[in-house]
């Protein structure tokens, strides 16, 4: 201790300086040897967290996967915004493979123009990125091949994809990771797979869902379905054959896959020819419903007040902007949070959906998804008119007493739909089962719109390329059944972590308040100047009028008080849609002033008060 009192207290200053840059370096040399894969997440709803079942599908891979990320060394400089993003990628990709046990490997290529490796990723499909200020095409992305000739790729990586970095990664992984894939049988009578002579693209849904399963369109009259089928799909089932639903009903009863999208009013549905409307926009499987206790109305469709979406529809000649109750966005305690394939959705978007009920003795339904409390039933009809006023379907509600349900699993006791056998036109194998000997797998939804692009999905222009974004969990909600019922878990555990519908809650209860306020006063009004108008220009047709004058004494009378009236009806009018909006508006303002003033003066005045209370370090005082 002595010795050290001797050290001039400048020179120990600089040694420990030395020791702590020494010490700094070492840590992070070790720590990013030791602990590469490891990350501490503290966003909201953990986006940038690994999942566990992408953890558990490294932990098992059999099959070894090579992986090519080609990133042009010019890319930080190129495109700055990029950079962290990268990194990011970089990280990720690094994480996948010290978690494969050696399964995948990692190369980082960098592409240079006119050379080989740019040759390469040309050849595995990465497409180049063309930059403003770069005269040379800047590169990133991933190909991956497993070894059996399988391969898949990222041709680019957008920053609007940041969000799904792991799904597209883990999704990479298990398509290479199954060289076979499972197969899902499609009986589509929505249209998803579009019509190329009519220009319609198929939905992003089934683009999907082809990447991960082998998807076989089956049609006509079905006695046997595909080899290696996981899952049935039936979407919007119409005039299905009884030897169809005899195949359907033996795989059902067997304990088969099957997810069931049956809808009111299809409003999405695709006619027979293109430019020729739907002979009938309802579903047609009730004679399944029936022998599975199951109750659903096609005549009925489901008008929510809480959750209803504002749309603009054209009401008196005039754009408005309104809540349509028919169409409604399923959030918060309308999920089952217990439940694999709902426990992580924000929100998954409805349009003119049914709603199922038991009515079996031997079955039940487990619910998915539900409608708000509010929520009742309505002709489906109207509530599918795209020209009608949809705020006049509010009186027209009915309420049932509980919440409708929109998805559910159906579990008990199922009995056939054809107890006399199979029909007899029928080629199906096997000895005909009367009742599922185990739990069924089975689930119910009430909409098929919700599989359209339209639902779900908005379409921007990114580096060149159309990318599809999701602003609700629509597709994630299919794959994740699909996933989930198929015996995944790892895609089905990631997917919809990044999606969030967060509506101002308090705005549209607001607005929804002011339009049932206020609602019979505008209708009535708007009638009222529509029938001015009509007087006005009836009065000006009719009358005689004396040598020289347009129109007569009378008429001119009569239509200055057609006019006075008009403008009459148009000042309340004005006044009712001012009121319409006042609350909001006001609560709008309050919240701007919350957020620019109030929460900065808050912040400021905790941090003068911790300012003022600090204790003053004492003055020492020197002996005399």
């Amino acid at each position: 201790m002595s010795k050290l009192n001797r050290i001039p207290k400048s020179r120990l200053v600089a040694v420990g300086a030395v020791l702590a840059i020494i010490l700094y370096l070492a840590v992070n040399s070790l720590s990013s040897t030791l602990f590469r894969s490891s990350r501490i997440d503290l966003t909201d709803g953990g986006l940038y967290s690994l999942s566990h079942g992408t953890v558990a599908m490294l932990d098992k891979l059999d099959e070894p996967i090579h992986m090519r990320l080609f990133m042009s060394a010019g890319l930080h400089q190129a495109a700055p915004a990029l950079s962290a993003y990268a990194s990011r990628v970089r990280a990720m990709l690094d994480t996948y493979e010290s978690l494969s046990h050696g399964k995948i490997t990692l190369e980082v290529i960098d592409p240079e123009p006119y050379s080989e490796e740019e040759d390469r990723a040309v050849g595995l499909g990465i497409n180049r990125i063309s930059l403003d200020g770069s005269s040379d095409p800047i590169y990133f992305g991933l190909a991956a091949t497993n070894s059996t000739n399988g391969s898949a790729n990222i041709p680019v990586f957008t920053p609007d994809r940041e969000a799904f970095l792991e799904y597209d990664l883990t999704r990479l992984v298990a398509e290479l990771g199954q060289p076979k894939k499972p197969v899902v049988a499609l009986l589509d009578g929505l249209g998803m797979a579009g019509n190329p002579m009519a220009g319609q693209e198929p939905t992003q849904i089934l683009t999907m869902l082809k990447e991960t399963y082998s998807v076989e369109t089956i049609g006509g009259d079905i006695d046997k379905l595909p080899d290696n089928t996981r899952v049935v799909l039936v979407v919007q089932p119409q005039k299905l054959s009884d030897r169809t639903l005899y195949t359907l009903d033996q795989w059902v009863l067997s304990g088969g896959a099957t997810l069931v999208f049956a809808d009111p009013f299809a409003e999405t549905q695709v006619g027979p020819q293109p430019g020729m409307p739907v002979e009938n926009n309802a579903t047609d499987f009730q004679k399944m419903f029936d022998a599975w206790g199951v109750g659903f109305d096609a005549k009925k469709a489901i008008g929510d007040p809480d959750w209803a979406i504002r749309t603009v529809r054209n009401i008196g000649g005039r754009q408005a902007e309104v809540a349509n109750y028919p169409w409604f966005a399923i959030h918060d305690d309308g999920f089952d949070r217990g439940d694999a394939v709902t426990s992580k959705l924000n929100a998954v978007v409805m349009t003119t959906a049914g709603s199922f009920t038991a009515t079996g003795k031997d079955t039940t339904l487990k619910p998915l998804m539900y409608a708000s409390a509010d929520a009742g039933l309505l002709p489906a009809g109207e509530a599918a008119d795209p020209y009608g006023d949809p705020r006049a379907l509010l009186a027209k509600i009915e309420k049932s007493g509980g919440r409708p349900v929109v998805a559910a699993r159906l579990e008990g006791k199922l009995h056939t739909a054809f107890p006399d056998g199979k029909p007899k036109d029928s080629a199906a194998e096997g000895t005909p089962i009367k009742e599922s000997a185990s739990a069924p797998n089975v689930i119910l939804v009430g909409d098929a719109d919700m599989l359209s692009d339209r639902n779900w999905l908005q379409k921007q222009n990114v580096l060149g390329r159309q990318v599809a974004q999701a602003f609700a969990n629509n597709g994630d909600f299919l794959l994740n059944a699909v996933e989930q019922m198929a015996g995944g878990v790892a895609l089905a555990d990631l997917r919809s972590r990044t999606v969030s519908w967060r509506p101002f809650t308090r705005i549209d209860a607001l607005e929804r308040a002011a339009e049932e306020r206020f609602l019979a006063k505008q209708q009535e009004l708007t009638q009222r100047i529509a029938d001015t108008e009509k007087k006005l220009k009836d009065a000006s047709t009719t009358g005689e009028a004396k040598d020289g004058e347009l129109v007569s004494a009378e008429q001119a009378k009569t239509i200055e008080t057609f006019k006075s009236d008009l403008l009459s009806a148009r000042a309340e009018l004005r006044e009712v849609q001012y009121q319409l909006r006042a609350d909001v508006a006001s609560l709008k303002n309050w919240i701007m002033v919350l957020i620019i003033g109030v929460v900065p003066a808050a912040v400021a005045l905790v941090a003068l008060v911790f300012a003022l209370r600090r204790p003053r370090r004492p003055v020492p005082v020197r002996k005399a």
